[in-house]
């Protein structure tokens, strides 16, 4: 009985060791563990210590079924040296809950609310700091002094910008065409399908009998539609036209002759549909680093671009929104 209650009450206890104490004898120290995994869902009937040392346990699980389960004890140097460890982590707990005093709730989640305000506070620190490096190491590069290019280059650049002037109602009036053209070429699609006319062909002493494909036909859908269609093909020409006489060729000749003499060149469209991107001055610049390895400057400057929006993106996530009242009392002032 007394080997019963001391198991019973060890499974309800948090010691690693479980200790059955033997009359005359040093206890038998099993590890509560196993013994709480051993006893799982389990009624202790008897507990029974064996001549060999180990415990054997009865009892019935669920569904009225007898089980038993022998539990060999461990050393008990190593038992002392168990409970010892887990004595000193109990203590250490106590004492610092002893330490904190009594903390209701409130207190403990403003505690909470402390520690993740005063982590996002180093990462806001952080960003800011990678910030101003990146930028700090972009003006060291950067040079702002702009070199006037040469009066004649110059001369052409105007030309370039004038000419492409000129050409803006061309393209206003081309935009609008191609737009009217791509909304009844639409609606021409629709009103018409494909079908497909397959010729049989017989079967041979190679080959079975099959079908391959004579021709396509463009149907309509619906016959009544046909007016309708006619007017809509007369218009798409109409509009083409109209778009062709916008486009106006010119012949450029190569500056060079051919071997047997003749002149060369090729068609060029007068109407210019591309912005001149060229400017009438140049800036210097040269990005020079060291200790980048195999790094190319253009791989270089798109890690530092996403660096910088990275830290930016979480200054403005981590920096609070400005009280309503400063910013009112800076206005008023």
């Amino acid at each position: 009985m007394e080997h019963l209650n001391a198991v019973r009450a060890a499974l309800r206890g948090s010691a690693p060791v479980v200790a059955i104490p033997v009359p005359g004898h040093a206890p038998v120290c099993i590890r509560a563990k196993l013994l709480k995994g051993a006893l799982k869902g389990v009624t202790i009937d008897s507990v029974e210590l064996l001549e060999n040392g180990r415990v054997k346990i009865t009892g019935t699980a669920q569904g009225g079924v007898h089980t038993s389960c022998s539990l060999v004890p461990i050393e008990r140097w190593k038992a002392l040296q168990d409970i010892r460890e887990w004595s000193i982590r109990e203590h250490e707990k106590r004492v610092k809950i002893i330490n904190q005093g009594v903390l209701s709730a409130q207190m403990r989640r403003e505690l909470l609310k402390k520690r993740i305000e005063g982590e996002a506070d180093a990462v806001l620190t952080e960003a800011r700091q990678d910030e101003a490096l990146i930028l700090a190491a972009a003006r060291s590069h950067a040079n702002p002094v702009m070199e006037p290019v040469s009066a004649e280059r110059r001369q052409h650049i105007i030309e370039e910008y004038k000419a492409f002037q000129s050409q803006r109602g061309n393209r206003k009036r081309g935009a609008v065409i191609r737009w009217k053209l791509a909304k009844l070429r639409k609606e021409k699609a629709g009103m018409v399908k494909v079908q497909h006319v397959y010729e049989e062909v017989p079967s041979t002493l190679y080959r079975r009998r099959h079908k391959t494909l004579k021709s396509k036909v463009t149907v309509l859908r619906r016959k009544k539609d046909a007016v309708k269609y006619a007017a809509l093909i007369y218009q798409i020409g109409k509009l083409e036209k109209q778009y062709e006489s916008l486009s106006l060729r010119e012949w450029v000749s190569y500056s060079w002759q051919c071997e047997d003499g003749e002149r060369k060149g090729y068609w060029r469209d007068s109407w210019i549909t591309k912005h001149p991107k060229k400017q009438a001055y140049t800036v210097p610049w040269s990005y020079h680093r060291e200790g980048e390895g195999a790094e190319t400057s253009g791989e270089y400057l798109k890690r530092m671009a996403e660096r910088l929006r990275n830290a930016r993106a979480d200054i403005r996530a981590l920096t609070p929104p400005a009280d309503e009242e400063t910013a009112q009392e800076q206005i008023a002032a």
